[in-house]
């Protein structure tokens, strides 16, 4: 059982290293320069955007958005994860809720080394909490640096997550993601095809799809498309069964609040 973290620990909701002690100024000052879009996924069969993925990027001196792999690399552990994913689901459902978009479920990556943080769904909790968002409007999308090998204890969180209203899915999976067959046992709601799967077109990743397709029935799970960018390339998801798509076709990564002036383009 999890020690429940008490609220006078958190210095700022959007720090929740102090809940360990243990995060450094670097890590404080990448939270202090977090900037978010949002990217809409949409439901192929008809181009409703059922969610929103929230992507984090850090400013640099100049005013600039880094990629991805500035916050990626500073979560050298649980610590730095737990707190760099709780800073990130803070400025997501802060901002959504307060640009009246808060309706609309909102996705957010959860690393490996987070997930197996022992304070996880009390911190998570505490967050989704003060903001007033129900667990259901929150999926967390599972992540990994590096293969995942206990699976029992992904399982065991996953179970714990789910039982606590979260809905679930495994990112970016491809052929050769180690342990795919045990990841895709877990009870997870969505699977999402990694880019090189989606634009790639060949016979061996048509044939890959088709099988997680089939899988994915089964389970009564969501299939997502990531980096669809030409029509072209929606078309054959739809034939091959994908349910839901998200990339520049659709939609560039957008701030709060051109996500609502989008959200209200699209009715």
């Amino acid at each position: 059982m999890t020690t429940m973290v008490k609220p006078q620990a958190i210095a700022a909701p959007e720090r929740l290293s102090a809940v360990d002690e243990q995060t450094t100024a670097v890590h404080l000052q990448l939270v202090d320069a977090l900037r978010l879009r949002y990217q809409p996924i949409i439901r192929l069969a008809d181009l409703h955007c059922e969610s929103v993925e929230v992507l984090a990027r850090s400013e640099d001196r100049n005013g600039g958005l880094a990629g991805p792999e500035t916050i990626v690399e500073a979560m050298t552990g649980a610590v730095e994860s737990m707190a760099l994913t709780g800073a990130i689901l803070h400025r997501a459902l802060a901002e959504l809720v307060q640009g009246g978009v808060d309706s609309i479920r909102l996705a957010c990556n959860l690393p490996l080394d987070a997930m197996l943080h022992p304070d996880l769904l009390e911190n998570i909790e505490m967050i989704r909490a003060r903001h007033g968002v129900p667990a259901q409007r929150i999926r967390f999308e599972l992540t990994e640096r590096h293969p995942v090998e206990d699976i029992g204890s992904v399982a065991g969180v996953i179970a714990m997550l789910r039982q606590a209203g979260y809905v679930l899915a495994l990112d970016d999976i491809t052929p050769d993601m180690p342990n795919l067959a045990a990841l895709l046992n877990l009870p997870l709601h969505a699977i999402k095809l990694d880019r090189s799967i989606v634009i790639g077109g060949t016979r061996a990743d048509n044939a890959f799809i088709r099988n997680i397709v089939a899988h994915a029935q089964t389970s009564l799970q969501q299939v997502i498309a990531e980096g669809i960018e030409t029509k072209q390339t929606q078309k054959r998801m739809q034939r091959l069964g994908v349910t839901h798509g998200q990339g520049y076709l659709f939609a560039h990564p957008l701030t709060a609040s051109e996500l609502r002036a989008f959200l209200e383009r699209a009715g």
